[in-house]
């Protein structure tokens, strides 16, 4: 996957940047605990509001057209390191999903995901 972002960079305009805050596993930033969750890429987090139990999750997990997914093991970098993030999602009490992908996820949340992610294989 990283061969391809480096072949197709130049036709996409992707260009490496820096990074302006570096956030650790647990750490709180605007009220929001970060939550590393590698898998679509190496540095990919979700950040959770415990207070208003609002879970952000980016890249890794996803609803749209009622169903939740991982992300695509086409456009990750490591599947299984997404897996294990998924498995660490499961284990939070949120009422809301919001995804980088799809649409909110606005009823039972965290029971939605720990069904459909009953087995760990995407």
């Amino acid at each position: 996957m990283g061969i391809m972002f480096k072949l197709l960079s130049p036709i996409m305009n992707v260009q490496p940047f820096n990074v302006d805050i570096s956030l650790k596993e647990n750490e709180e930033i605007a009220g929001l605990t970060v939550l590393y969750s590698p898998g679509h890429t190496p540095g990919s987090i979700c950040l959770f509001d415990p207070k208003r139990k609002v879970l952000f999750t980016g890249d890794t997990l996803r609803y749209s057209n009622g169903t939740i997914e991982g992300p695509s093991e086409r456009f990750s970098m490591d599947p299984a390191g997404a897996r294990n993030s998924i498995q660490k999602l499961k284990t939070l009490d949120f009422d809301i999903m919001l995804s980088g992908h799809g649409t909110p996820l606005t009823e039972n949340a965290s029971a939605k995901v720990r069904n459909q992610f009953i087995d760990v294989s995407l």
